[in-house]
């Protein structure tokens, strides 16, 4: 959580070197300036800190909203085609960033909100604050690729106060230079220039990245051919192919880089011809390649370790069956669509001494999430209070849940093996 906080504050404040940030400067400038002879620097600073709280307030308020409603909008979201059509929404919101369109607010939507926010005075504190709120609105279309990209962070969290605190922290970031205006520092706020658009292709590197890391859940093509293009196409963004001026090291450097990303992209591409999914080691033999068998000459088949379970009926028997077995009983909650599942899918699942623990000391279930409107899920879900995937709910071979709160999220092999290792008698 404090990640995510610290992080948002950053994005913040880098977006405050971006030409929709700063021009926002002369509105709280000239409401300063307009206080004449009885300004003091207490007085600006107020003026202005009551400015970025009207700002803070408008991203808190979309924030908690979009936290608030995280859990029911995320019920919606676990599908190829929502999926498929936010990850093209970040694919447009990096395009606007590194400047092909414009993503804002209609003119004459922006021409109203500027005019009532010119016909605010600036004298009183809850003027500016008001101000301040107004500001945002009209900001928020600017900024709205980074913006749409912490709204959906608080969505998947379904965490209103995080939601909230994130939105809260990157309005002070792209506050601070507002405050320092306050205490008198104006002359030292950088001036605008093509260097704060350098500021918005970073935003928009990231957002394809982001783009990329939503897509690959669905499997739908192989995740290293996605990741060897953007970054063959990130080569030639950074001059791969133009030529260096003799005296510009910074240009050489970037032409080192950009070769370097070149070859590293053209080895991606390989590794996803011969089939491969590590990112780190493209050119190794896929595992699915390879015969890996355990003393016990355990196969590697699919879904070899997991019973498919639909109802509370066919849980019910299994629970039954480990308790006559006298075995654990592991129930796994999943979805098609989510990354950790699929990662464990690719790992843990597929370690020889897991498979060995699971078949011969467990009965291991796994129960399918993904329909959200699947009512005998749906039944299972809110029985064993599961709010996300992946999550383990053990029973040891008596039939007692051993923990009260479900084991959520991925775990390496080794570390997965000691969990099952823990609740054999």
């Amino acid at each position: 959580m404090t990640e995510l906080i610290f992080g948002s504050f950053i994005a913040g404040l880098l977006l405050t070197f971006t030409p929709c940030v700063l021009p926002m400067v002369p509105i709280i400038s000239g409401i300063i300036v307009g206080q004449g002879e009885n300004l003091t620097t207490k007085k600006a600073v107020m003026l202005s800190l009551a400015y970025v709280l009207g700002t803070a307030l408008t991203y808190t308020i979309m924030g908690a909203l979009a936290g608030a409603t995280g859990e029911q909008l995320q019920s919606y979201f676990q599908n190829v085609w929502v999926i498929g059509g936010m990850s093209l929404v970040f694919v447009f919101m990096a395009l606007s960033m590194f400047g092909l369109f414009t993503v804002q607010l209609p003119s004459f939507i922006q021409s109203k909100l500027n005019s009532q926010s010119n016909g605010i005075k600036g004298g009183s504190l809850p003027m500016v604050f008001l101000l301040g709120m107004i500001s945002a609105l009209i900001l928020g279309a600017c900024v709205s690729p980074v913006l749409i990209s912490f709204l959906g962070v608080a969505i998947a969290k379904g965490d209103a106060l995080l939601g909230g605190l994130m939105m809260f922290s990157m309005a002070m970031g792209m506050g601070i230079p507002l405050i320092i205006l306050g205490f008198g520092a104006g002359k030292l706020l950088p001036k605008a220039g093509m260097w704060m658009d350098k500021v918005k292709y970073i935003f928009g590197i990231l957002l394809m990245v982001v783009a990329i890391q939503l897509f690959s859940t669905l499997h739908l093509v192989s995740e290293l051919l996605l990741w060897g293009i953007f970054i063959i196409f990130l080569a030639v963004y950074f001059g791969v192919f133009e030529m260096v001026k003799e005296n510009d090291n910074f240009q050489k450097f970037l032409k080192a880089l950009a070769v370097v990303l070149l070859i590293w992209g053209t080895i991606l591409l390989v590794g996803a011809a011969k089939g491969n999914e590590s990112f780190l080691t493209p050119l190794e033999e896929p595992i699915n390649n390879i015969k890996i068998l355990s003393n016990a000459q355990v196969p590697l088949k699919k879904n070899d370790s997991f019973t498919n379970i639909h109802n509370m009926r066919e849980l019910e028997a299994k629970q039954k069956e480990a308790i006559e077995a006298n075995k654990p009983l592991l129930i796994y909650f999943y979805t098609e669509y989510c990354s950790l599942c699929n990662k464990l899918k690719t790992t843990t699942f597929k370690d020889r001494d897991v498979i060995k623990t699971l078949s011969e000391n467990y009965v291991a279930v796994k129960l399918n999430m993904t329909d959200k409107s699947n009512e005998a899920m749906a039944e299972v879900k809110f029985e064993f209070d599961i709010f996300g995937t992946p999550a383990f709910v053990i029973f040891n071979s008596e039939g007692e849940r051993v923990a009260e709160e479900p084991i959520y999220g991925y775990q390496e092999p080794e570390e997965f093996y000691d969990t099952l290792d823990l609740f054999l008698d």
